[in-house]
């Protein structure tokens, strides 16, 4: 290499350098700032209680964060969950309690979100001696928008995927760097273990599994820094296993110490949570190709294919690359970078598979492996550029990833503060998603909801206006104004009497065929939140009272004055299926079979998947002798029967 060449070369590597650090604190600075604008995710009022619970144990010797068989259904063994995070932003909020805990927690989230798409950059320069291919490798994890849109308010699986990257990343420092610095990567090692234990103890294992592995792995495949540390009576040996055993050590000392449950027996109840959150107990329905299928019953390729459908089709395609170029990725940068990266990107799923375990919502159990696509796709992409011999286009690969995140680029901007909605062309964008697969599953939607409420909703004179929602949470976002309104939980199904002045509505367990048929619409909708034309929920405004009423009479068997009453309810809403479900009743019971069926008919229409509409209907039409009705009822009870069975259970 000539002067002028070598000269070349250290201009561009310091240019990357540069861009990357840029961008870093770019992130850094903007995540944080924007994620007041996200909602309270699905679970996250569980994880507010949850730190509370913990400071509870701490501060007043409160028990609770032991045991939660006394709480409901979805605190099920949450004592298996470290209390890193949560305990944390309790013990700020404490300190700060003027700030309100959603922002608290957000502001860290995202905090903790940037972080691991910098380290996912970093690792990807250390693999390659890079920064070319970090930068990439930063973007390509920056722009993938689940990832952005969860590093805002996911405060279980995006904290633990920032603690596991961060841990591999300086455990390839100290295997890198050995035996220099080797004592200041292990404080970064022992951050990155505290942070993924401390966060989620089972996968602090599985971490903890991977630095044994990787490092035997790296000695393996490199003879010559396995002679370094076997010279000299093997003292290097022994001082690689005090370094690593001290960040593990003081990792796990950090990680447990905010963990009441795990404090208890600091070996056995680790282990224990390894094995329960391996398969979990509880089991919830989950749309996925079109259909509810119980989170017991998903098929063997289910994060697979959410991996596949909602990111950025360049970062799969570098990712197809990265795999089918593993020759001239093992000359560039040998054997161990492709095989760390190969493996912390697909075995904790092929795992998964072979376990049977249970899985829920999307792929964000696993978030914690797409660092490793990101930095595949990256590695791909660059080993491209080894089929190009005229150095001066050898930029070429790079642009080509770069500018193939464009469209992704521009989705996150314009979706702002939805960007976890996203699917790829393969899923036909969110309109070929919606009705096959839940795209506002962690009701980040609800805070702008409210937002709109808390803007163009006015006091009423001696009344609290009332919202309710099959949401959960909005309590925090009425937190500064209960003088005048008010939240309560409400079920989807029991709205038409059940007291509100406004319900939010979102189609989390509505009928998939409602929703693929575009048909899940509301008379009295005053605002939609949506993204790409489809609602993520909706705000009903209540225009009459006389739902409740019915009801009340419905359960009465007063059946000519429910019939009356919701005949009036009706005449004000006509889109609640369960309405027109007890007024076919109430018609039927005081002898109107026709105009029962047409209500019943409507109710079919409103919800086209319950079971219990059609046999309700086909009894109508047996009561008028109408067998072809009969028939027609009885044979679409079997066909959504027939669905259920094919989607529950074990597979």
């Amino acid at each position: 290499m000539t002067i002028i060449q070598a000269n070349t070369a250290n201009a561009e590597h310091k240019l990357w350098r540069q861009l990357f650090y840029a961008i870093s604190i770019a992130i850094l600075v903007l995540m944080p700032f924007i994620s007041k604008d996200y909602g309270q995710s699905g679970d996250e009022w569980i994880q507010i209680d949850y730190g509370k619970h913990i400071w509870d144990y701490f501060t007043k010797g409160d028990e609770q964060a032991l045991d939660y068989t006394n709480k409901q259904l979805q605190f099920s063994n949450q004592q298996y969950y470290g209390g890193f995070f949560d305990f944390m932003m309790e013990a700020m909020h404490q300190m700060m309690p003027s700030v309100p805990i959603l922002v608290l927690r957000h502001f860290f989230n995202a905090l903790l979100g940037a972080l691991m798409m910098i380290f996912t950059g970093l690792l990807a320069r250390r693999l390659t001696g890079k920064w070319q291919v970090g930068l990439v490798a930063l973007l390509f994890i920056l722009f993938s928008p689940r990832i952005f849109g969860e590093s805002m308010n996911n405060p279980k699986d995006i904290p633990f995927a920032t603690g596991f990257i961060i841990g591999i990343y300086y455990l390839v420092a100290i295997l890198q760097d050995f035996p220099a610095k080797a004592w200041r990567h292990a404080i970064g090692l022992g951050l990155g273990f505290a942070i993924a234990f401390g966060v989620r103890a089972a996968g602090g294992i599985l971490l903890l599994a991977y630095f044994g592995l990787f490092t035997i792995l790296y000695y393996v495949l490199n003879k010559d820094r396995r002679t370094l540390i076997t010279a000299d009576s093997n003292k290097l040996a022994k001082k690689l296993v005090m370094v690593l055993a001290a960040g593990i050590a003081g990792g796990y000392v950090i990680g447990i110490s905010t963990w009441p449950w795990g404090l208890q027996s600091p070996i056995s109840n680790p282990l224990e949570s390894l094995e329960g959150m391996t398969n979990r107990e509880i089991q919830l329905r989950v749309l996925f190709e079109g259909v509810y299928r119980m989170s017991t019953a998903m098929p063997w390729y289910y994060e697979f294919k959410w991996i596949f459908i909602t990111n950025p089709l360049i970062v799969l395609a570098g990712f197809l690359l990265f795999i089918a170029l593993f020759t001239k990725l093992k000359e560039r940068y040998g054997l161990f970078a492709f095989v760390l990266v190969v493996f912390g990107a697909l075995f904790p799923i092929l795992y998964m598979i072979y376990k049977h375990s249970t899985v829920y919502d999307t792929w964000r159990h696993v978030f914690f492996v797409y660092p490793f696509w990101a930095i595949a796709a990256a590695m791909g992409w660059d080993a491209v550029g080894t089929f190009i011999k005229n150095e001066k286009i050898k930029w070429v690969p790079t642009a080509v990833a770069i500018a193939g995140l464009l469209p992704a680029i521009v989705w996150t901007v314009r979706s702002h503060p939805n960007q976890y909605t996203y699917f790829n062309e393969l899923a036909g964008g969110v309109k070929g998603a919606y009705g096959y697969y839940d795209l506002d599953y962690y009701q980040n939607s609800g805070k702008q909801a409210a937002d709109w409420m808390l803007k163009n909703l006015k006091p009423i004179q001696g009344k609290k206006i009332l919202v309710r929602s099959n949401m959960v949470g909005f309590d925090k976002y009425f937190a500064k104004d209960t003088n005048w309104i008010v939240y309560d939980y409400g079920r989807y199904t029991e709205r038409h009497h059940i007291d509100w002045d406004y319900y939010v509505a979102y189609p989390r367990y509505i009928s998939a065929k409602l929703m693929q048929d575009n048909n899940w619409k509301f008379q009295n909708t005053v605002h939609k939140v949506s993204i790409d034309g489809k609602p993520l929920c909706v705000i009903i405004k209540r225009n009459s009272t006389a739902g409740i009423a019915a009801y009340e009479a419905y359960e009465k068997k007063d059946y000519a004055t429910a019939e009356q009453l919701y005949a009036a309810y009706i005449a004000t809403d006509n889109t609640d299926e369960f309405a027109y479900f007890n007024y076919a009743i109430s018609l039927a019971s005081t002898g109107q079979m026709d105009a029962a069926i047409t209500a019943m008919e409507r109710a079919t229409k409103l919800d086209p998947e319950r079971v219990e509409f059609y046999d309700v209907l086909a009894q109508l039409y047996q009561a008028k002798g109408n067998m072809e009705g009969v028939q027609r009822a009885q044979s679409m009870k079997n066909e959504i029967l027939m669905q259920q069975q094919e989607t529950a259970g074990d597979e």
